[in-house]
């Protein structure tokens, strides 16, 4: 079969197959009606509509084996306002780097490697105008130097360092080591900078990607800043309110435009962004976008965890050498200077980029023993070791449990205590929240009592959490969270029964989770906003509400009617991606009973790393396991040039 023909059916194929979504079919449709395209350049139209929905910013034509790379660039050559090639007239599609992009994600991938250049050059200059000794004055009461010294650097010390001589930087680690405790500290050093310079203080802003994980960041750094040596004046100018990104820019309801942007830039001299595993480079572009020229930006995140849900790995691609430092000798010598230990000299590169000099990762974990199975599952996850994982699942650690089982009904038991064994210790399952809600307030309770109640059922729902892989099948979101609503009514926890016309939804009923699906910005609410149904007084009746953490400091909870919220799902079972910014005293990550494409090291480990005290891992087959962790995502694209 010719070329041509080949093309032909493998279009053919595509248009009528279900890979492809119906996004890409349409676009394909719509050039091949405009332009009476080639067969070939459909079929790479729709690939490259296709791989953005796989998290892909490109792509690559090596993976289009019908022609060459030089025979591609020819046939696009007959469409010149359709691909962009040499000359820039904003045509839909751009061919650079060997790879095939969308005009937009081009844009955006260029936006934010111009910001990059640029950062490091004037990061360069602000770190020749910091007096290092100044700056170590400063960061002694805060990063107090042990009595005994250590060999290993205080990376959190010298992250804090690296962050205040750049006008970009990130601060990247693993559950625990420290992340909120150094931007903290680090944002005290700069405000006493400004004080000693006679400046006036900075104006800075926190923010994180969902509603989660901004409540989350608001009660680290009040419970951080409460034990700093400060005074009190100092502490009062670093900020405790922290916004969704969303919230910041000003997100504007049925568009993907903001009304903070280069026009009406944000007034802030420093923005803190946590959580910035979850930025896909869109959401990147329209931050970069709306910050002042001037102003400073520090990501915080951990880099092992996954990619955001739409196109591009931000956090992975930064923190791509980070591991091995890959710092200049002249910033290690700098840092020394600062330091109580040497920079090791295998973190030290004549090789190293300039953006390696802007990255802080913190080596240490606080909240897990080096020893406990939490933390070795993690190392040997991240490390893609699956018959190391294989064995740590199978040993008898006591923060550790392994559940084969290829059907969540066996499961009812260890679903309302959270205990896989009889003989074993009982932990959080569900019954623990619900015997809150059970425990409601009177009739008469005031306001500020309905409140605190509301906000004890949502930190105790928080000690217990299911996370999946998929949505579908027998242990995906959807079925487990049936499977779950039917055992809790069986055990008498819950109240609740089917609509008849959908026997996938759920009436409201008291002690119900919902997760909304979808940004509402009439409520306030964000993708991701976990909240619980709760029968509570209101004006001497009873009356079901939904409660969700607050993000404004003033409010303890704040409360819907069920009737308000339009997309939301039941969320005993909750996605991974989903989970992130999240943490669960008892977190249980629940496989497949079949290999899926979403199946990765990352996923692994940031289910794993949701864990605060407990991880569980329900999985069937040790088979699978084993093939996810050794599954390293790799997305195309670069934002680095």
């Amino acid at each position: 079969m010719s070329d041509i023909g080949l093309a032909e059916k493998q279009l053919e194929l595509q248009m009528q197959g279900k890979e492809w979504r119906a996004l890409d079919k349409a676009l394909v449709t719509f050039f091949r009606e405009q332009q009476q395209l080639e067969p070939a350049l459909a079929l790479l139209i729709g690939q490259c509509s296709f791989a953005l929905a796989q998290g892909h910013l490109c792509l690559p034509l090596k993976s289009m084996s019908q022609h060459s790379q030089q025979e591609w660039l020819v046939l696009m050559a007959l469409y010149p306002d359709l691909f962009e090639l040499s000359e820039n007239r904003n045509q839909p599609f751009v061919y650079a780097n060997t790879a095939l992009y969308m005009r937009r994600y081009f844009s955006y991938q260029q936006q934010i490697a111009l910001y990059l250049q640029h950062s490091s050059q004037r990061s360069q200059q602000l770190r020749q105008a910091i007096n290092p000794a100044l700056l170590k004055n400063l960061l002694d009461p805060l990063f107090p130097v042990s009595a005994t010294k250590s060999a290993e650097p205080d990376w959190q010390r010298l992250s804090c360092a690296i962050a205040a001589s750049s006008s970009f930087s990130v601060i990247t680690g693993g559950p625990g080591t420290g992340k909120t405790t150094t931007v903290v500290k680090l944002l005290l050093v700069l405000q006493q900078l400004q004080q000693q310079q006679g400046a006036t203080p900075l104006t800075i802003q926190l923010a994180a990607p969902t509603g989660k994980a901004a409540v989350r960041l608001r009660s680290s750094i009040r419970t951080t800043l409460d034990k700093l040596p400060a005074s009190a004046e100092m502490k009062s100018q670093v900020p405790t309110d922290v916004s969704t990104l969303h919230k910041l820019l000003g997100a504007r309801a049925q568009s993907r435009q903001f009304k903070q942007n280069v026009f009406e830039p944000l007034a802030l001299d420093l923005l803190v962004v946590d959580e910035a595993s979850m930025l896909d480079v869109e959401l990147m572009a329209a931050l970069l976008s709306a910050l002042p020229a001037h102003a400073r930006l520090i990501l915080l995140g951990d880099k092992d965890q996954l990619a955001s849900v739409e196109a591009g790995a931000l956090m992975a691609e930064l923190c791509q050498w980070a591991e091995q430092g890959h710092y200049l000798a002249e910033t290690a010598a700098w840092l020394n200077q600062l330091s109580a230990a040497a920079i090791p000299t295998d973190l030290i590169s004549d090789t190293g980029k300039a953006l390696e000099q802007q990255i802080g990762m913190l080596r240490v974990s606080h909240r897990f023993d080096p020893q406990s199975g939490i933390a070795k599952l993690a190392h040997a996850v991240n490390a893609g070791h699956s018959a190391e994982v294989d064995a740590i699942c199978r040993a008898d650690y006591a923060d550790l449990q392994y559940l084969e089982a290829t059907d969540f009904k066996q499961l009812k038991q260890f679903v309302l205590t959270g205990k896989a064994k009889a003989e074993q210790k009982e932990t959080a399952g569900f019954s623990f929240y619900l015997n809150t809600v059970a425990q409601g307030p009177a009739l008469d309770a005031s306001e500020l009592v309905i409140d605190l109640w509301a906000q004890q059922v949502l930190a105790d729902f928080s000690a217990f959490q299911l996370l999946c892989a998929v949505r579908q099948g027998p242990m995906g979101v959807e079925q487990v969270n049936l499977s779950v609503e039917k055992m809790l009514h069986q055990a008498g926890l819950i109240q609740q029964s089917r609509q008849q016309s959908n026997q996938h939804s759920s009436h409201w009923y008291a002690g119900r989770p919902v997760m909304v699906t979808q940004n509402d910005y009439a409520l306030g609410l964000m993708n991701g906003d976990v909240g619980i149904c709760l029968l509570r007084p209101y004006q001497g009746k009873w009356m079901l509400a939904v409660a969700f953490a607050s993000e404004d400091s003033s409010k303890t909870v704040r409360w819907v009617l069920p009737s308000r919220l339009q997309q939301v799902e039941t969320a005993y079972a909750i996605t991974v991606h989903k989970s992130q910014g999240s943490e669960f005293r008892h977190a249980v990550l629940v496989l497949p009973d079949n290999f899926s494409p979403v199946l990765s090291r990352e996923l692994i480990y940031t289910g794993i790393t949701r864990a605060a005290k407990l991880f569980s891992l329900i999985c069937g087959k040790a088979e699978l396991l084993a093939k996810a962790v050794e599954l390293k995502v790799q997305r195309h694209g670069a934002v680095r040039l």
